[in-house]
């Protein structure tokens, strides 16, 4: 080979390598994709199904039943509602705390103060906002509700 044709084969092969090596893999360009691809979706439900998944009621905003989901089907986020509303009365009081795992998902339970209702120092109802997600991933079931006590 003479000098010329063997520089230009060696431009050419590092041009190819420099391209092979930014190129983003297709696992890495794909698990990005699912990643961002994940929304959050509200399933709308009745006001009398709202009612029955173990809260006085269950909404995703006030006065509009329903709850939101993201990563999982609104059929499971019911399941995980109903299970950690069922956990967390399970010693007979409304006002109770679920510890557990329900359904494979960890659920956090904030109650602020302000949105509680007492009559004559007892506590008639209280709100809370819950965020349910499991150990790994980017699954989510949130929903806000209300319990009546009195």
């Amino acid at each position: 080979m003479t000098p010329s044709i063997r520089r230009i084969a060696t431009l050419a092969l590092a041009a190819l390598a420099a391209a092979v090596f930014t190129m983003p893999s297709m696992s890495g360009a794909a698990s990005k994709k699912r990643a961002t691809s994940s929304k959050t979706k509200v399933c709308k439900i009745s006001g009398s199904k709202a009612r029955k998944l173990g809260a006085t009621y269950v909404v995703y905003k006030p006065g509009k039943p329903g709850f939101r989901v993201r990563g999982t089907s609104c059929r499971n986020g019911e399941r995980v509602i109903r299970s950690f509303h069922k956990c967390r009365t399970k010693k007979g009081s409304k006002t109770g705390r679920c510890k557990t795992s329900v359904r494979g998902y960890r659920c956090s339970d904030k109650r602020p103060t302000k949105e509680r209702l007492s009559i004559g120092g007892k506590l008639q109802e209280f709100s809370g906002h819950v965020s349910c997600k499991p150990r790994r991933g980017s699954k989510r079931v949130i929903h806000t509700y209300q319990q009546n006590v009195g």
